[in-house]
């Protein structure tokens, strides 16, 4: 087992970044005993550097319980009614997960998603990240059309981010509300929220972020199965955000977009005799934050080199990211991961 090459800073607030860090050539964090299940130290905070751009600036929040099993989730007010002047949404590196109290009533058209048509009133909020990341956002619980949508910095709707995402989202999941799930590289972005044929109303954006894998990118498989792959590249992306397991490599990440009518589960993930190096299987789970701070848990060591991994899957809408690693940085190559759930 090799020792960790940086430590995590603790207590460090982050505004209007999705990540932050200090230390981002760091393995995962320093190992102490480390070779089982855990979460990350409620402290930590440190997963990667981000700066927030001139328009960007800290926003107040409070927290309200959604119901979920995370506990309480930070609460930011109204959008801004024009695109280049959105709302800043203040993200946290212990609870990635905000609820935006949006409110298009009385608001003026302002950009056009490009997945619904005769739209009207529109709100914005502005956010940037610093290392790739996994962002997600829905309106479950509205009472009106809306539609979601991402735009860059300057306003102009992006193009699509990986195969399956929705970068505008008018109906979703069988309801009239919306959701959104991209992968976004550094930079700065905004999220708009409107109505089809011109509805408009209060809305409750559910926004959330995870850290992606500085390799391939793909869906979890939504049934028991084998995800298989290579992992390579001289270091990762998820650097800096526990301290419970050393985990220096690059990473392949897995993601899921669930609806509000999903059951909860738990879901198994095992390199048990699928790699011939030190792997790290790591699991992000928004909501569960932040009873399970940064919502993040990994294995390493679990059986042999290899690692197991169980993480409960909280019922209802959200975002969810395993990814596989390696301990040190020369610690990839080819893997099969065993996806199994329960029940």
């Amino acid at each position: 087992m090799r020792s960790a090459k940086g430590v995590v800073a603790r207590g460090l607030t982050l505004a209007l970044i999705a990540v932050a860090c200090a230390h981002c050539g760091s393995t995962k964090g320093a190992a102490s005993g480390g070779k089982s299940d855990s979460g990350i130290d409620p402290g930590a905070t440190d997963a990667g550097a981000g700066a927030a751009d001139d328009d960007a600036s800290t926003a107040e929040a409070s927290t309200t319980d959604d119901g979920g099993s995370g506990g309480d989730a930070a609460v930011v007010g109204l959008g801004n009614d024009h695109c280049t002047d959105a709302t800043p949404i203040p993200l946290s590196g212990v609870n990635p997960r905000v609820d935006l109290q949006a409110n298009t009533t009385g608001a003026t058209h302002d950009v056009d998603a490009t997945c619904s048509a005769e739209q009207g009133a529109d709100v914005f909020y502005s956010f940037s990240v610093s290392k790739r990341v996994f962002v997600y956002a829905d309106t479950f619980g509205a009472s009106w059309n809306t539609v979601l949508f991402l735009t860059n910095s300057a306003c102009e709707p992006i193009p699509t981010t990986m195969a399956g995402d929705a970068v505008c989202s008018d109906d979703s999941c069988g309801t009239q509300q919306s959701r959104i799930v991209a992968l976004l590289e550094p930079g700065a972005y905004r999220l708009g929220l409107t109505g089809r044929g011109g509805a408009q109303g209060e809305a409750t954006i559910h926004f959330e972020w995870a850290l992606a894998g500085s390799g391939t990118i793909a869906k979890l498989p939504t049934s028991n199965g084998v995800a298989t792959g290579t992992t390579a590249g001289s270091g990762g992306n998820i650097d800096g955000i526990s301290n419970a397991c050393v985990a220096a490599a690059a990473e392949d990440s897995y993601w899921w977009a669930r609806c509000p009518s999903d059951p909860a589960r738990i879901v198994n993930a095992s390199t048990c005799g699928g790699t011939t190096w030190e792997s790290v299987v790591e699991a992000q789970i928004p909501r569960l934050a932040p009873n399970i701070a940064s919502a993040y848990k990994c294995n390493l060591d679990g059986c042999g080199l290899q690692a197991t991994l169980s993480m409960a899957i909280p019922a209802g809408a959200g975002l969810g990211v395993i990814s596989i690693d390696g301990q040190s940085g020369d610690d990839v190559g080819p893997y099969s991961m065993t996806i199994t759930y329960t029940p």
